[in-house]
């Protein structure tokens, strides 16, 4: 298999690094390599969620994702 080789940010190459050094720690498989083209469709269904103030899994065929939220409620007090 051939893959482009695609000029990463700093803080992309961080975070593929961070993100391989504990894939190969708990799943003892080979490092992830990142797609470009997966790229530009990962980052324009973000747009896409953000614009519609949605959160959905896109269906894509053939492609999986994570997605995630959180929220602390730390700053809330509850009244009686």
């Amino acid at each position: 298999m051939v893959h482009a080789t695609i000029v990463l940010s700093d803080f992309q190459q961080e975070a593929l690094d961070e993100h391989n050094y504990y894939r190969q720690q708990v799943h003892c498989t080979g490092p992830m390599i990142l797609n470009a083209s997966l790229n530009v469709i990962a980052e324009n269904y973000a747009q896409y969620l953000a614009a519609n103030n949605i959160f959905n899994h896109s269906l894509t065929p053939g492609l999986g994702e994570n997605l995630y939220y959180s929220y602390s409620s730390a700053g809330i007090n509850s009244m009686n």
